[in-house]
């Protein structure tokens, strides 16, 4: 019966382990699968020690999944702009994170320190993520986030080494025709003019053009270049050393195919590329020691000569020179430094051409131009300058740099001697971007001008605007300045004073406070009625005028204003000499002011040969109150020195302009004339008030 029992009972538990094998097998098939639309995948069961080394090894897919969706909350945070929120989330899903996210996580995680300005911190998070990343391209776009941020901090000689060595790699299966080559490239060029253009940031005192702030570039490019899981396998490198040299088209040599999969010594790889190039190659002894232990990694294709020597040798300190059919290699210290300058400048001006060449229509396009247009400002090229800018505002007009290119328009029109064009750009600036840090700045500038061409009345409005639009910026105190000095020209001496009470704790700052004292001393000086009053005060005035000299804060109107004070204290002497200075760059109403109260020290003072041509300047200007008393004065001058034929000829143009003439006074000096003429009868009429 036992026996019986067995033979009846076997196959059917062995069709029972059989069924459960099976079923094991199709749950783990169904579960390695991707998964429907309309299936929700089940996770097997832990049945052994090898089902959980197998899932170590093989993450399940719902987890996977979770930190991909984890990934797109990190993004959509990051081209928020909301970069702590998205560093929280980063390094609490980084620590979780599947093999295959991780350094996806990592590398936001150095995005969003670097969109919070923490450079050090993304450094390292950089730094860490190019050492260990398993892919050449996740190394590669750390080291590019590292140079990004050198830029930012405006540290260019880092961050062009670390370019040049991704751009030296940039032929290799694994980098080739990436999209972020572009982007390297154009830092690449805009770190040159890092080195030449003067580090200061914009403000009252700087009338440098304005550069491109790193700080501002997008992280949005940065992000779209990290995709994990979607990029495809590169093909592996063949391993054949090759460095061939042929002319091009455009008379250059060039680099057609040069790829070194290992390091090779640079000495060894420059004499055969200047052997390839037919060109005879001098090395200077301290070039050769600086480098004859370097070995780089060099794989490039379709490179020029002059960029390839750039990428292989500039990062090192050596100078190449290309000329004669001769490549000359010498030390950066063996070059005086006018032409190391030279060369930098010409350096910089062709990489940022071949960029804008490589990739015309490239996000960074903009910056190029504006700093194409810096570097032609800076020597001078006024013309070629303006051109960059221009192109910058017409080609780009949506570009946020078009502010910095509108600013910088402004200025140069200014230097120029074009105000009308210099006050449109400026305007150009407040309208685009009113809450943009240039915007007090371009009302200040513009207040300037204004009070440069004597319009007092039209810069008391623009000042104004840059006083109350500016808290925070350096332009806010200089408009408070200008403001209190335009009251002072109009001859309100209580609103000069008011402005400078209400801003005291900000113009009484060390680089203000000189200035601010001498325009409050004044003002109260001239608002002072009572003579003894006056006299002390007049003791601080002169005290301040010797402290304040002539401050660049004040320009050509304070200068105006110290020779006024320097008048109402009885020192001539130093009134012509503040004078001479301001008439140097017053024009308009203000100018013609001065300059009448300076001809008439003059003819005071018996200088009638000082005098004499200012008072023609005067009159050449047209016709103007200061005009008219010009005329009269001549015709004085003419009466003294026995010419009455003069003195009627200015007492006829006088009387022709009939509004705002002295007319009875006229009459005298043509009755006098007659007089010395003998004609008694016409020197009658005129005493009579009558025309002869």
């Amino acid at each position: 019966m036992r026996r019986g029992w067995k033979v009846f009972f076997w196959p059917l538990a062995c069709l029972f382990q059989l069924g459960l094998i099976v079923g094991t097998l199709a749950l783990g098939s169904r579960w390695m699968s991707p998964p429907t639309p309309s299936e929700t995948p089940v996770p097997p069961r832990e049945a052994s020690p090898l089902a959980a080394d197998w899932k170590k090894e093989c993450p399940e897919p719902e987890m996977v999944r979770a930190a991909r969706g984890e990934l797109d909350d990190v993004d959509r945070l990051l081209r928020a702009s909301r970069y702590e929120l998205a560093l929280v989330l980063c390094r609490s899903f980084s620590e979780r994170a599947v093999a295959e996210l991780r350094y996806a996580f990592q590398y936001r995680l150095g995005l969003c320190l670097e969109g919070l300005g923490h450079w050090d911190e993304a450094l390292s998070v950089y730094r860490q993520l190019a050492s260990h990343a398993p892919s050449m391209r996740t190394a590669a776009l750390a080291a590019l986030g590292q140079a990004r941020v050198w830029l930012r901090m405006r540290r260019p000689t880092e961050s062009k080494a670390l370019l040049c060595d991704l751009l030296r790699r940039s032929a290799l299966p694994a980098l080739r025709s990436q999209p972020f080559l572009a982007d390297a490239r154009y830092f690449l060029a805009l770190a040159a003019p890092l080195e030449l253009l003067p580090n200061e940031p914009p403000g009252p005192l700087n009338s440098a053009p304005v550069c491109p702030r790193a700080s501002d570039w997008s992280l949005d490019r940065a992000l779209d270049w990290d995709r994990p899981g979607r990029q495809p396998t590169p093909e592996p490198l063949n391993g054949q050393e090759v460095v061939e040299v042929q002319p091009g088209g455009d008379g250059l040599v060039r680099i057609y195919a040069a790829q070194i999969a290992a390091q090779s010594s640079l000495p060894s790889l420059l004499d055969r590329l200047a052997e390839q190039a037919h060109l005879r190659i001098e090395w200077s002894a301290a070039a050769r020691r600086q480098v004859e232990e370097r070995s780089l990694i060099v794989a490039l294709e379709g490179a020029s000569l002059s960029e390839t020597l750039r990428l292989l040798v500039e990062p090192l300190g050596l100078i190449w020179i290309l000329a004669d059919g001769k490549l000359t290699l010498r030390s950066e210290e063996e070059i005086a430094p006018a032409e190391l300058e030279a060369r930098r400048l010409a350096d910089a001006r062709r990489s940022l051409r071949e960029a804008l060449r490589a990739y015309p229509r490239h996000p960074l396009t903009p910056a190029a131009y504006l700093e194409l247009g810096n570097l032609e400002a800076l020597t001078g090229r006024l013309d070629e300058a303006l051109a960059w800018y221009g192109r910058l505002t017409q080609e780009w007009p949506r570009s946020p740099l078009t502010v910095e290119a509108y600013y910088n328009l402004g200025l140069l029109r200014w230097r120029q001697g074009d105000r009308a064009a210099a006050r449109q750009a400026f305007y150009h600036v407040v309208d685009r971007a009113p809450a943009h840090e240039l915007a007090p700045l371009a009302y200040w500038r513009i207040g300037r001008m204004h009070l440069e061409e004597g319009e007092v009345e039209q810069a008391l409005s623009p000042l104004r605007r840059a006083v109350h639009n500016g808290p925070g910026s350096s332009a806010q105190a200089a408009a408070v300045l200008s403001v209190a000095a335009a009251h002072l020209l109009t001859d309100n001496p209580r609103a000069a004073n008011a402005i400078l009470w209400e801003h005291r704790e900000l113009v009484s700052r060390d680089s203000y406070r000189h200035v601010a004292a001498f325009l409050d001393t004044l003002a109260r000086f001239r608002a002072i009625t009572d003579r003894r009053r006056r006299q002390r005060e007049a003791a601080d005035l002169l005290a301040a005028l010797l402290t304040v000299q002539e401050d660049p804060l004040l320009g050509p109107e304070g200068l105006a204003l110290m020779g006024q004070a320097y008048r109402e204290l009885g020192m001539q002497e130093q009134m012509v000499r503040f004078y001479q200075k301001a008439l140097k760059q017053l024009r308009g109403p203000l100018a013609a002011t001065l300059t009448l109260e300076l001809a008439e020290e003059h003819w005071a003072a018996d200088k009638l040969e000082a005098a004499l041509p200012l008072y023609q300047k005067l009159i050449a200007g047209g016709p103007s109150k200061e005009g008219k008393r010009a005329r009269l004065r001549l015709a004085e001058i003419a009466l003294v020195e026995k010419k009455p034929q003069d003195c009627l000829k200015f007492c006829r143009e006088l009387l022709q302009e009939k509004a705002g003439v002295e007319t009875p006074a006229v009459l005298r000096l043509m009755a006098q004339a007659y007089e010395q003429k003998g004609e008694h009868e016409k020197a009658i009429r005129c005493l009579s008030g009558q025309l002869p």
